[in-house]
């Protein structure tokens, strides 16, 4: 018996709802079909950058996958880091789907909103074994309580599970990004089809590597993925995948009310909530002071660096939370050194060294939110003449400091001396708070 099933999925949408009205339609649209029809999320769908998505802490980003009749979702690391482990545990507690994730766990186990895989058995009968996994970012989910796995190893213990293996056709909804999948392909031909998230990827006509279909629609919403696929008895006999660009579909007079109202709600929201008052509005700079006293008052560290671009405008006279997160509108956190002067050295060293490039250098991406770098403001010494300074004296002392940043240079590649990838300095990830809630901590305790 010949049976039709149509897959509709979306990735990586980091709470950029500009295309939503567009999706939603496509989705309504493409259901009016004879064919059994699935509606996916990859993950990343949450970003508390949006002021809606900050204000309900994500839970508005399910009210509108439910409303796009999401039946199965996966998490990304927006999900699982951007927010705290108490945010992300109560995430889904309104959702009409089904999270389904394999590799992510706690001291308790696995989590009790998500699932290692889902056997969705058609109107005809065909099994379709969906399995899930996110990109396993140890250094920061294991601070924040979880414990997470290899994708691929969690994955050959799902894929021998009785269920899965005896399943007609085994999707993978993936979060591990592109070199990840191919490698799956290669390893684990018993996946039949992955489609892909976290590096933003697109496959527009679909893509196949040893045997195994891959699809993927991007970011931010820029496209709707389409996969139909026919079956005889069980057996797959045919595939078309597509990414459809939403530019290329029809906008209607409300949609651009309905995008700005999402974050007008938002802005409402979170405007109700006074942080402190000033006299006179702090300038840029004085704005960068404050948020260096909170990243040394959070952290308890000796000295602190940042860039004047993580503000994004000054701090309003009557700070809320709306105009807070307008100024600090980046998912950052703190990550702390214990370093000897002469490591300390070596860092100021590689860092200011580029600061006069970098000041004026737009910065994307671990985010970042701002415009520019900035100039590099420090809390705690100065650093002039090639010599670090403590209190007016050029320092000679051999005990270790404390020196805390934001993750986004460990993460991102400015500084060779702190990146993470280069293993020179080991950092300590500080969770729950991102930057501006450890900002408005300080700034409620001094008001």
């Amino acid at each position: 018996m010949k049976e039709q099933i149509r897959i509709l999925h979306i990735n990586d949408l980091h709470s950029h709802f500009e295309a939503y009205p567009k999706i939603k339609r496509f989705f309504e649209a493409q259901r009016q079909t004879e064919a059994e029809v699935i509606t996916l999320d990859l993950g990343d769908n949450v970003d508390k950058s949006h002021p809606l998505t900050e204000a309900t802490s994500g839970q508005a980003n399910i009210q509108l996958m439910n409303e796009l009749g999401i039946d199965l979702a996966t998490i990304g690391n927006n999900e699982g880091v951007g927010l705290s482990k108490a945010e992300l545990n109560s995430l889904y507690d309104r959702a009409d789907f089904q999270v389904v994730l394999g590799n992510l766990t706690d001291q308790s186990g696995r989590p009790s909103w998500a699932q290692p895989y889902h056997i969705y058995e058609t109107k005809a009968g065909t099994r379709l074994a969906f399995l899930g996994a996110t990109f396993p970012y140890y250094w920061t989910y294991e601070p924040n309580g979880w414990q997470i796995e290899d994708g691929i190893q969690a994955l050959e213990r799902q894929l021998a599970e009785p269920e899965v293996r005896e399943a007609d056709f085994r999707i993978l909804l993936s979060h591990l990004g592109i070199r990840v999948d191919e490698a799956i392909c290669h390893k684990l031909p018993a996946v039949d089809l992955i489609i892909g998230a976290h590096t933003h990827h697109v496959f527009e006509e679909g893509e196949t590597v040893m045997g195994t279909y891959l699809a993927a629609a991007g970011r931010y919403g820029e496209y709707v993925g389409q996969i139909d696929l026919v079956f005889d008895n069980g057996q797959l006999e045919e595939i078309v995948i597509e990414a459809q660009p939403t530019s290329q579909l029809s906008s209607q007079k409300t949609d651009a009310t309905f995008v700005e109202g999402l974050a007008s709600q938002g802005r409402t929201m979170l405007a109700q909530e006074k942080i402190f008052n000033w006299q006179q509005p702090p300038t840029l700079q004085g704005s960068a002071e404050l948020v260096l006293e909170a990243m040394r008052d959070y952290s308890g560290a000796d000295l602190a660096m940042v860039n004047t671009g993580i503000v994004v405008r000054p701090f309003e006279r009557s700070l809320t939370r709306a105009s807070l997160h307008a100024s600090l509108p980046h998912q950052m956190r703190l990550v702390t050194f214990e370093l000897t002067s002469l490591e300390l050295l070596a860092i100021c060293q590689d860092v200011f060294s580029q600061a006069e490039l970098l000041a004026n250098q737009k910065i994307r991406g671990m985010g970042f939110r701002g415009e520019r770098f900035g100039q590099m403001m420090t809390s705690g010494f100065t650093y002039k003449n090639g010599k670090i300074v403590y209190n007016g004296k050029v320092d000679k002392e051999t005990e270790k400091k404390t020196l805390v940043l934001v993750d986004q240079y460990y993460f991102a590649p400015y500084f060779e001396s702190l990146n993470q990838k280069n293993g020179k300095y080991r950092g300590d990830l500080l969770f729950p708070d991102l930057l501006r809630e450890l900002v408005e901590k300080y700034l409620k305790g001094k008001a």
